[in-house]
């Protein structure tokens, strides 16, 4: 319906009334008013002054969203992409980072026309209970008073917090939750209550904790989520089995970090005459979360698990997705197989169904690199075989890849080795190795595969997508490389191939590092989407998002639907496609948001490990130059800024050539020079780090 409305909308030269949709539609005004309201509220469609309804940009209005500098400045930032505008604030209303807007752009600013949707009602902060006596007064203990005040975490929200309500349970400097009670106005704080204690302020789980709340991620459940999964079994039920492919005696397992719990997918792998026959086998999680259920609702609100250092927000009940739902050894479990016949690295023919497996065991990247390095693996000789028939595959398929032009970033994962504390003692970048090459170049295969039949069938689906980059993006990154001497021809609309060739020929580059961000950078990101509109980067046709349902919700939508066209369900799944649109728009958005807390959190974690380091030196490589300094990236990932008034010499910034130029010495910073820097300051809340540069003639004796 929704989306009835808004072509209708879309398509006509003047306002709508909600009574002409009604009638041309023949639905009832009130349903038709519901779904202007959702379509409002998504900044889709504004009503005019007249009662009309029409798209905001044919009225001179643009949705946005909230955005503030380091200042306080607020920003919007339009949904449909092109760059921040600083807004003009007038009147009463005061904004909130990400709440969603209507904004009217006048001249290099813009103005804030109403505002559609809170982000959030609630964000972490520091808990300030000061006991003070009125100015002047005998200080006399009838005479003090209590003054309650927060200083929020997410350093974005620039307004004072009162606290209000109970605070009989929290103490001045913890870390607390808050509820909005008032939203902030001209000249009026926030109002707030506590709604509970997240942990001492110099206490980093509670860091992580106020990470994950202030992107979304609740880190308790709620009363009706945990009633539910109390009812949930410990082990898979007899008649669950029925009907299900018995793959048991299959020599089946996983493969996954040394940490992991959550063991989404088990492998398989078979010689054919002309080839391979992998299994890759998925928890069967749609079996037993069902929709229109508390635990289903809770899932779909936070979309995706997050993974913050020492801390795992699940998007599932700890019952489900540690236990019931994940594919442990030595027990059955329910799955989604799927079956491909390869040879020579193409998928030749499929076959998915549901089933029943049985992993024979638990396997870690470390353990089978090591056996593939001739190492001491503890791997039994059955298990060990089949893992070089699947290195040998996956070479293959990996191949088949590269022929066709996928951009491989081979980007390094920081890892935190964390003390019983939850504090950093170790930063590590851990290269992929073959174990972990093997379970990512299965789990691509896969993907496709599943996409291509959806596709093939026209279900109802939610697709991963990745479109092609924006051609003044590919024009900056020319520029770009151009100023570090590497001069390509990109054009406006090139193959995935010609840039991942850019990446092969920088890899002896001292600035590889940057230019392989930079690279990222110039794509847009991946999102969800119910169209398949391909994947650029990955250079195909098809793909979405199937291997995952204990982590990600999008794969379990996947589930459902096929599971509708396993079972002969088409009607059913066509009725169920409407959603698909605002699945895969909510999915995106708590996508990101995941993201930007796991990277908040990361920045974290390295500047307590930095804060350790105080006056040490580290050799680093310029990872950026600006009006205001230098960034340099270490070898652990880490990257702070050398402070342009903290330099020996006046320099001028270089904008066009990406440089910082000395004015008495002629010095010249560039991007991917190497340098050598000494630790000054560290800013853990905000994850920031500060180094000074130590001159190259400087001996330090390190």
């Amino acid at each position: 319906m929704k989306d009835q409305i808004f072509d209708i909308i879309q398509n006509s030269s003047v306002p709508v009334t909600a009574k002409a949709l009604s009638e041309k539609l023949e639905a009832p005004l009130e349903e038709i008013q519901a779904a202007l309201d959702a379509l409002a509220g998504d900044g889709r469609v504004a009503e005019t002054r007249r009662g009309g309804w029409a798209v905001p940009e044919t009225i001179g209005l643009s949705a946005a969203r909230i955005g503030f500098q380091r200042n306080g400045t607020p920003v919007a930032h339009p949904l449909g992409g092109g760059p921040a505008v600083p807004v003009a604030v007038s009147g009463t209303l005061r904004c909130m980072p990400d709440d969603l807007v209507l904004i009217r752009t006048q001249g290099e600013r813009c103005a804030v026309n109403a505002l559609l949707r809170r982000a959030k009602d609630t964000f972490a902060a520091y808990v300030r209970i000061e006991r003070r006596a009125p100015k002047g007064a005998p200080k006399r203990r009838a005479e003090v008073k209590t003054v309650a005040s927060a200083v929020p975490c997410d350093v974005r929200i620039p307004y004072d917090v009162v606290l209000t309500g109970d605070l009989s349970f929290v103490k001045n400097d913890e870390i607390a939750l808050l509820k909005v009670e008032r939203w902030p106005e001209a000249n009026r704080p926030i109002y707030a209550s506590v709604l509970r204690v997240l942990g001492n302020s110099g206490s980093m789980a509670a860091l992580m904790r106020a990470v994950a709340e202030d992107h979304g991620f609740a880190t308790e459940v709620s009363e009706a989520v945990e009633a539910e999964a109390r009812r949930f079994p410990d082990e898979v039920a007899p008649e669950d089995i029925s009907g299900r492919e018995d793959l048991r005696e299959m020599l089946t397992f996983t493969i996954d970090g040394a940490t992991a719990k959550d063991f989404d997918d088990a492998v398989s792998i078979e010689k054919t005459g002309g080839g391979w026959r992998l299994g890759v086998h998925i928890a069967d999680v749609s079996h037993y979360v069902r929709p229109e259920t508390a635990v289903d609702d809770d899932a779909y609100a936070r979309g995706t698990s997050l993974y913050l250092p020492g801390l795992t927000v699940p998007m599932l009940p700890e019952c489900l997705s540690n236990n019931l739902c994940s594919l442990m050894p030595d027990v059955d479990r329910l799955a989604m197989s799927l079956e491909m016949d390869i040879r020579d690295g193409k998928i030749v023919d499929h076959r998915l169904m549901k089933s029943v497996i049985h992993s024979h065991a638990r396997l870690t990247y470390a353990a089978v690199n090591r056996l593939f390095e001739g190492g001491d693996s503890g791997i039994a000789p059955d298990v060990a075989q089949a893992l070089f028939d699947m290195r040998e595959l996956s070479r293959q398929l990996r191949a088949k890849r590269a022929a066709r032009g996928a951009i491989d970033f081979e980007m390094d994962e920081p890892e935190f080795v964390l003390n019983e504390k939850g504090e950093p003692t170790e930063i590590l970048l851990e290269p992929r190795g073959e174990a972990e090459r093997i379970i990512e170049d299965f789990m691509l295969a896969a993907n496709e595969t599943v996409a291509a039949l959806a596709r093939s069938v026209e279900l109802p689906f939610v697709y991963r997508v990745h479109e092609p980059p924006d051609p003044d993006r590919l024009r900056s990154l020319e520029a770009f490389l151009g100023t570090l001497n590497l001069h390509v021809r990109i054009g406006a609309d090139p193959h995935p191939g010609t840039l991942q060739g850019i990446l092969e020929g920088a890899k002896d580059h001292p600035a590889y590092d940057v230019i392989r961000h930079y690279l990222l950078r110039a794509l847009k990101k991946a999102q969800y989407s119910e169209s398949p509109l391909g994947h650029y980067a990955l250079a195909l046709k098809d793909y979405c998002h199937f291997t995952s349902p204990i982590r990600r919700y999008p794969d379990l939508v996947v589930h459902r639907m096929l599971k509708k066209l396993i079972d002969g369900e088409m009607d059913a799944a066509r009725r169920a496609g409407w959603q698909m649109p605002d699945i895969a728009k909510d999915c995106s958005e708590r996508e990101n948001a995941a993201t930007l807390g796991e990277r908040q959190a990361d920045g974290i974690m390295t500047a307590a490990w930095m804060s350790t380091q105080i006056g040490r030196k580290f050799d680093g490589v310029v990872s950026s130059v600006t009006g205001w300094g230098l960034y340099v990236r270490l070898a652990n990932g880490a990257e702070g800024l050398v402070h342009i008034a903290s330099m020996d010499d006046y320099f001028e910034y270089d904008k066009d050539r990406n440089r910082l130029l000395g004015e008495a010495t002629g010095i010249c910073f560039n991007l991917g020079d190497r340098v050598r820097v000494q630790v000054e300051r560290v800013s853990i809340p905000l994850g920031e780090i500060n180094f000074l540069l130590v001159p190259p003639r400087h001996d330090d004796g390190e």
